[in-house]
C-alpha cells in the first residue's frame, strides 16, 4: 500500500514541457521533418546544466539542430541539413530538414527510439500531411517508439480511448489526489469509527467517483471545445492545491459532509488541467468524437486506479482495525501526499524543479 502512495511521488508534469510537436509534409519522394522545441529542452548540446535556461538566440546554434535531427530516424530516406529557426512567436526553437526517400512516399517507418533515450516522459505530438493539408495529430509516447504512418490517416477512435488512459496513468497528481479521496471512504463514524460494510464502501466510492467523474467531464468538454481558458500554471497549481486541501481533511477530519461537493469542484479543475494536452490534438473539422472517446480513457484509467486502491484501504482497516487506521496508517499515507501536493504546488507557482525522479 505504501509503494501505491510511493510511486505517486515521480514526475506530475504530464501537461507541461514534456510535450515535442513533429511535423511531417509528404510531398511525392520527399518529406519536410520539423520539430518544435523549446530553448530549455536543447541544454545538451549547448553543454549547459539540465536546469539552464537559455536564450533564444542560443539555442539557434547549429550544434543544436543536428542534436535535435539525431531523435528522429525514417527507415529507408536519407536525410539533409538540419537548420533551426524561431518559430512566430520567437518563443520556441524550429528545427527542420529534409528526407529523400526514392520513390514516392506511401508509408513513413519511424524510429523515435533516440528521442525517448533523453527522457522517457517525453511525448511527441506527431502530424503527417501533404503540402497543403492539415493532418490530424496523434501523441507518440515511449512505450511504442517505432510506428508506421500514412499521410493523413486519423487516430482510430481506439487510439483516442488509449491516449485517455495513458493520461491517467502518466498524470501522478490525478491519481494522488484519486488516492487521497479513497483513504477515508472506507470508514465511517457512528459515533466510534468502524469499517464499513463492501456494499457500503461501495456506495459511498461511487458517490465521490461520480461527483468527481461529471465535474472534469464537463470542464474538460468546455475547455477543449474553447469555451473555458484559463492559464496553465494556474489550473496546475489549483490541482496541486485540491491535493494537497484533501490529504490534509483526511487527517483533520475525514467525515466532513461536504467531501462530495469540494470534489465536485476540485473535479472541474481537473478537467481542466485534462484539457491542456488534449486542445492541442483535436481535429479541428471533427472534435466530438476524439473529445469523447479520450474522456472514456480517462474514466477507463480513473477506474482501474479505483479498482486497485480501494480493495487495499478496505483490507488494510479491516485487518489493522478501524481506530489504528485512523490513527496510523491514514494519517501517514495522506501526509505523503500532502507533502508531494506541497511540492508539486512550488514547482508549478516557481516554476522550478524539485522532484528530480
Amino acid at each position: 500500500m505504501l509503494a501505491l502512495v510511493a510511486w505517486t511521488a515521480g514526475d506530475a508534469h504530464a501537461h507541461q514541457s514534456s510535450i515535442k510537436y513533429v511535423d511531417v509534409t509528404v510531398d511525392g519522394t520527399h518529406a519536410t521533418v520539423r520539430f518544435t522545441v523549446a530553448p530549455t529542452d536543447v541544454t545538451e548540446p549547448l553543454q549547459l546544466p539540465a536546469d539552464s535556461r537559455p536564450s533564444l538566440e542560443a539555442a539557434l546554434a547549429p550544434a543544436v539542430a543536428s542534436y535535435v535531427a539525431g531523435w528522429l530516424a525514417i527507415a529507408d530516406c536519407s536525410a539533409g541539413p538540419a537548420h533551426a529557426s524561431p518559430d512566430a512567436d520567437h518563443r520556441f526553437v524550429v528545427v527542420d530538414w529534409q528526407v529523400d526517400c526514392g520513390a514516392d512516399i506511401g508509408e513513413l517507418e519511424l524510429d523515435f527510439t533516440r528521442f525517448f533515450a533523453v527522457d522517457v516522459r517525453h511525448e511527441a505530438i506527431l502530424t503527417i500531411h501533404a503540402p497543403g493539408e492539415q493532418g490530424e495529430p496523434s501523441i507518440i509516447r515511449s512505450g511504442a517508439p517505432r510506428l508506421s504512418v500514412r499521410a493523413g490517416e486519423p487516430p482510430s477512435k481506439l487510439a483516442w480511448i488509449h491516449y485517455g488512459i495513458d493520461h491517467i496513468y502518466s498524470g501522478r497528481d490525478h491519481i494522488s489526489f484519486v488516492l487521497a479521496l479513497l483513504l477515508a471512504i472506507v470508514l465511517v463514524r457512528k459515533p466510534d469509527w468502524e469499517v464499513r460494510s463492501p456494499r457500503s464502501a461501495l456506495r459511498s466510492t461511487a458517490t465521490i467517483i461520480t461527483a468527481f467523474t461529471v465535474a472534469h467531464s464537463l470542464s474538460l468538454i468546455a475547455a477543449s471545445l474553447g469555451w473555458i481558458q484559463l492559464p496553465s500554471r494556474l489550473v496546475e497549481s489549483l490541482i496541486a492545491v485540491s491535493i494537497i486541501y484533501t490529504a490534509i481533511e483526511d487527517i483533520i477530519r475525514p467525515d466532513v459532509r461536504w467531501r462530495f461537493l469540494l470534489t465536485f469542484g476540485f473535479g472541474l479543475v481537473h478537467g481542466l488541467g485534462f484539457a491542456s494536452v488534449l486542445r492541442e490534438l483535436l481535429p479541428a473539422d471533427h472534435i466530438i468524437a476524439p473529445l469523447l472517446c479520450f474522456n472514456l480513457g480517462v474514466e477507463l484509467g480513473q477506474l482501474t486506479i479505483v479498482l486497485v486502491a480501494l480493495p487495499m484501504f478496505w483490507l488494510a482497516a479491516r485487518e489493522l482495525g478501524a481506530l489504528r487506521y485512523r490513527r496510523v496508517i491514514m494519517p501517514v499515507l495522506a501526509a505523503i501526499i500532502a507533502v508531494l501536493g506541497a511540492v508539486w504546488l512550488i514547482e508549478r507557482v516557481f516554476t522550478i524543479r524539485l522532484l528530480g525522479m
